[in-house]
């Protein structure tokens, strides 16, 4: 990886990344009427805010020049009226306006939060709008966070306290499936009692409104160099904001994880009885002492199970349920070894709110995961392509693990598209490395978001960093064209993943319709 020196020619702080918004705070219950216009309202969190505004009876306004299809449609059901950016007049009638860090970051004087600042309008973060949904929805508020698989395990949270009996409402960082989702395909769960589960991004302080009664530490990486300069600055932003979770409920760490370890050790000064450690064992590792731990068995198909459920004193009294569940193999749903850390953590904090041992056990093996998590787009003829969010090094090591054992012995084409040229810069020998790992890699033009300066890298330097590795590695151009140069050179019994977390899911939709129109 590049110095820390180097990192921090792309890293900025706090205030200049949230230019303009509103200091964060504490969720509060919002007040109604309440006429709220959402600048960039295509996002993720931006249509998690406007679902969840929209059902408590907030008037929900807003704009996007990129707004897919099947966002329109989730926005439209829900009585959301979106315009085009250009269109001042809805900020004129709004009482709040809410906006994405992606925009504040490198657009602070947006026409539209130019507008709301000469109407004296507040403007907020919409993790702020988040907060005060869940606020209105009622204690607990039950956080998920980590730098990799938030949003898989918020929505397995969601699934085993279900399972359980209980029916929180949520936000998660991706598509939920029928089931889950007010409707599927929502990044939303309505509930039916009170409390709210939430995915806690880490970036920007986007959790900082998240005052969590209980919460999940999955793990801590160094990632989004353009606010954090190294690993350490990453576990301090962990720290200060599960400190305060410890004064209020349990805090499930995974101190497997080497930056979950150093946050754990960290947190333990504000410890007051309720910090639950907790570790999977895999053969081969040196032994974790942890409150909640159990073994790792990993089948040669990428299938994974977990036994010797152990407990501490501490882990027995604050997850009660779990003590149902020791001594029984507890089979996972998802596939790689991740997916059963993530498991462990995610039955823990379901164990210490309400969940049951067998609403647990249930959701670990019934889950079927989010969108865009090694999702089959096409699986036909010999050739499969799978669409998967990953973009970090450490998701793209854990992931092509995956496949290889999912798929053995196929030609595993990697197709990615890199997220933001300060991340791909800051990172490239990592990516480097790990996308090294395929058999060939496609390199699809970076996707820009948060980025101030287009030219400290390019898909051709990544391309070449992967060649030099050993590796083929080439740099067609948008996603298009890289679905097409894929399509064109496919070796027969291929498996092509897609990788990314901007526009790739248009490369694999293409190029599974052109396999499929063949």
């Amino acid at each position: 990886m590049r110095t820390i020196a180097e990192a921090r020619r792309v890293t900025r702080s706090i205030n200049e990344i949230g230019a303009g918004l509103a200091p964060s705070r504490p969720g509060a219950p919002l007040l109604l009427p309440l006429a709220l216009h959402i600048v960039g309202i295509g996002g993720t969190a931006a249509t998690g805010a406007a679902l969840h505004a929209a059902a408590l009876g907030v008037s929900v306004t807003g704009c996007d020049g990129h707004l897919s299809r099947e966002t329109a449609l989730l926005l439209e059901a829900a009585g959301v009226q979106v315009s085009d950016e250009r269109d001042l007049t809805p900020v004129g009638r709004a009482t709040l306006v809410a906006v994405s860090k992606a925009i504040t970051s490198t657009q602070p004087d947006h026409p539209q939060l130019h507008a709301a600042r000469a109407a004296g309008v507040p403007i907020v973060s919409l993790q702020q709008v988040i907060a005060d949904a869940a606020a209105s929805r009622g204690a607990p508020l039950l956080g998920v966070a980590g730098t990799h698989g938030k949003t898989t395990s918020t929505g397995w949270l969601l699934a085993a306290l279900r399972a359980s009996g209980r029916d929180l409402s949520a936000f998660v960082g991706g598509p939920l499936p029928a089931g889950q989702g007010s409707p599927a395909g929502s990044p939303i769960h309505l509930g039916a009692e009170s409390g709210f589960i939430v995915e806690a991004d880490e970036y920007g302080g986007n959790f900082d409104p998240y005052a969590a009664d209980a919460a999940l530490i999955l793990n801590v990486d160094w990632d989004h160099p353009d606010i954090f300069a190294d690993r350490a600055a990453v576990v301090a932003t962990f720290v200060a904001w599960g400190a305060p979770v410890l004064g209020r409920g349990a805090l499930v760490v995974n101190v497997a994880d080497a930056g979950g370890a150093e946050a754990a050790a960290a947190l333990e000064q504000h410890d007051q009885g309720s910090l639950i450690r907790y570790a999977v064992r895999a053969h081969g590792r040196a032994e974790t002492v942890a409150d909640v731990t159990a073994d790792l068995e990993l089948a040669s198909t990428g299938t994974v199970q977990l036994n010797n459920l152990t407990l501490s004193e501490r882990g027995a009294r604050l997850a009660p349920a779990l003590v149902e569940l020791q001594g029984k193999a507890l089979k996972i749903g998802l596939l790689g070894a991740h997916n059963a850390a993530n498991a462990l953590g995610v039955a823990t904090l379901a164990a210490t709110s309400g969940g049951t041992g067998a609403g647990i056990a249930a959701a670990l093996a019934g889950y079927p995961g989010v969108g865009r998590r090694m999702e089959v787009r096409y699986d036909q003829n010999g050739i499969t392509v799978l669409d998967d969010y990953g973009h970090h090094p450490t998701a793209i090591d854990a992931t092509i693990s995956t496949v290889r054992l999912r798929y053995p012995g196929r030609p595993l084409i990697l197709a990615i598209e890199p997220l933001t040229y300060h991340r791909t810069a800051a990172l490239l020998p990592a990516l480097a490395r790990s996308c090294a790992a395929a058999d060939r890699v496609a390199v699809a033009d970076i996707f820009a978001v948060r980025d101030m300066d287009l030219t400290i890298t390019s898909a051709a330097k990544l391309a070449a960093a992967i060649s030099a590795l050993g590796t083929q590695a080439e740099a067609p151009g948008s996603v298009e064209v890289t679905a097409d140069a894929i399509y064109a050179a496919l070796p027969e019994g291929a498996v092509v993943l897609v990788m990314g977390g901007g526009r790739s899911t248009d490369l694999a939709t293409r190029l599974a319709a052109a396999l499929a129109a063949r």
